[in-house]
């Protein structure tokens, strides 16, 4: 499983954005509209995660698939529960949503124009910080699944969490005015906090049976695929009863499909996928291993690059996006697709490099297969009807390189036995010195965003740039929801009103 030449790649994106260019709406025209939205997410995932794995797949920063993407920017993840702890250190009320001051959130710093790679700047948040970790999962995919910022652990509810704070998902919304079908895949449990915040609403991100029960039994996505299989975790992430009502055909219309010993789950998931397409079904994949994610794949430390699957019963990530992908494309109204490579923030956690680079390899290789997806002949689905967005949810963990010891193609930091503890001034876990882990719990900074489609749809974040803060090319993670509404022509009003206070000259002249 090596890593796909660059050079393919770069025709594959060169054709791309060729096409895009091409259909582009002229003045007068009407602009175009996304019927397709692909949001792909690295829970965890930050700029120096993307530089790791880039030097390890193919020995530079800025290789991977979305670094050639026409749109870069930043986008800050702040939550509620951050807010009101940094706002008073700043003399700020507590958070309101007809007052927010962004900088309470993040008091953005500029150094620096792009995401990647290093040397070139990066985005931090200004202290004071008030301790205490940045956003989680629940409260950040509830930013851009909702337009609603709210409280750490909060699953598409209203921050406070008072009675009725249930909040309408951007799935739900595209569904209702659209028509399109929804599709959640992810590699850590389906009831974990990122899909959650898509199909399901709770005051706590623990609640995992009822939110299971939510996405399955209520809104029903045409498409679940993830984690959580009972066989390897218990029932923590699904009820018994919901397990074998799946097993046994009592969940509506969905082809179900299980990890299963000795079976490849990447093939085992293809032919659901086609049987569900024949029978005009929708299609639920439930796998996961200890713990309930998918076993992450495995780099190589030889110089190769070579990356291999830790176990043939779970899917790689691009298998599962491919059959999602077969499944939702059928509907020709569009659909909305959420993926998650949610490994990436457990090895941050870890302070574990190796799997890191494995998890981001992953991400790397579903982003090639939806733009082979985009790009193939013989469909109605192109980049001037697509948006395909690749962000991350939060920063989690902060890498430190010695750029004199610098690791090749191939190659991984000697690691010793045991983990970073959270939040570690220093982490001894290398040795060797090339890489070092400051911290390995969340952080507050804003993570890079990349975006492809026609340009007027990529125009969409864009206008949101440098907007709540000023002097930089940030966008907040609200603003994602309004940029995929409004490139699927249902602009949605702002619950939220920012007060910010322009500087007359920006640091630096930019």
């Amino acid at each position: 499983m090596r890593p796909r030449p660059a050079s393919i790649l770069s025709r594959l994106l060169a054709l791309s954005l060729a096409a895009l260019c091409a259909g582009a709406a002229h003045a007068g025209e009407p602009a175009p509209v996304a019927k397709h939205i692909i949001l792909v997410i690295g829970d965890g995932m930050q700029a120096d995660n993307e530089i790791a794995a880039s030097r390890y797949l193919f020995g530079r920063d800025d290789g991977l698939s979305f670094h050639a993407f026409p749109y870069r920017g930043w986008v800050a993840t702040w939550d509620v529960t951050v807010y009101n702890r940094r706002a008073p250190r700043l003399g700020l009320p507590p958070y309101n949503p007809s007052a927010i001051h962004p900088k309470a959130g993040c008091d953005a710093v500029p150094a620096g124009k792009s995401p990647a790679p290093p040397g070139r700047g990066r985005y931090t948040c200004s202290a004071p910080e008030g301790g205490g970790q940045g956003a989680d999962s629940a409260s950040a995919a509830t930013a851009w699944a909702t337009g609603h910022k709210t409280d750490t652990g909060n699953v598409a509810w209203l921050p406070g969490d008072p009675d009725g704070g249930a909040l309408t998902t951007i799935a739900e919304l595209l569904r209702q005015k659209r028509g399109y079908s929804i599709g959640l895949v992810t590699t850590v449990p389906f009831s974990d906090a990122t899909p959650a915040a898509h199909a399901s609403r709770s005051k706590s991100r623990r609640n995992r049976h009822a939110i299971a029960d939510e996405i399955i039994r209520g809104v029903r996505p045409e498409v679940v695929i993830g984690g959580g299989h009972p066989a390897r975790s218990g029932d923590r992430f699904l009820s018994a009863s919901l397990y074998e009502d799946a097993r046994a055909g009592r969940i509506g219309d969905y082809v179900f499909v299980e990890r299963q010993e000795g079976v490849d789950g990447g093939r085992s998931l293809k032919e659901a996928a086609a049987r569900a397409v024949r029978e005009k079904r929708k299609l639920f994949g439930l796998f996961g291993g200890e713990g309930g994610n998918f076993e992450p794949p495995v780099p190589s430390n030889d110089g190769t690059a070579v990356v291999k699957r830790a176990s043939i019963e779970n899917p790689l990530l691009r298998e599962a996006v491919l059959a999602a992908l077969k499944v939702l494309s059928r509907n020709r109204n569009g659909f909305f697709l959420l993926v998650e490579q949610g490994d990436v923030d457990w090895a941050n956690h870890a302070g574990d490099y190796g799997w890191m680079v494995g998890t981001m390899w992953d991400l790397d290789e579903a982003v090639r297969a939806v733009v082979d997806f985009v790009n193939r002949a013989g469909d109605d689905i192109t980049w001037a009807d697509t948006l395909l967005i690749v962000t991350s949810d939060h920063a989690t963990g902060a890498i430190r390189f010695d750029e004199a010891r610098r690791l090749g193609k191939g190659r991984l930091p000697a690691q010793a036995p045991g983990l970073c503890p959270d939040r570690a001034a220093w982490c001894p876990g290398y040795p060797g010195g090339e890489v070092r882990y400051t911290s390995t719990g969340h952080l507050n900074d804003p993570v890079p965003i990349y975006a492809m489609g026609d340009g007027a749809l990529t125009r969409h974040l864009r206008q949101f740039q440098g907007g709540w803060y000023p002097c930089t090319p940030l966008i907040d993670n609200t603003h994602l929801f309004h940029a995929m509404t409004n490139a699927a022509g249902i602009p949605q009003p702002s619950p939220l009103r920012a007060v910010v206070t322009r500087p007359t000259v920006c640091p630096g002249g930019q």
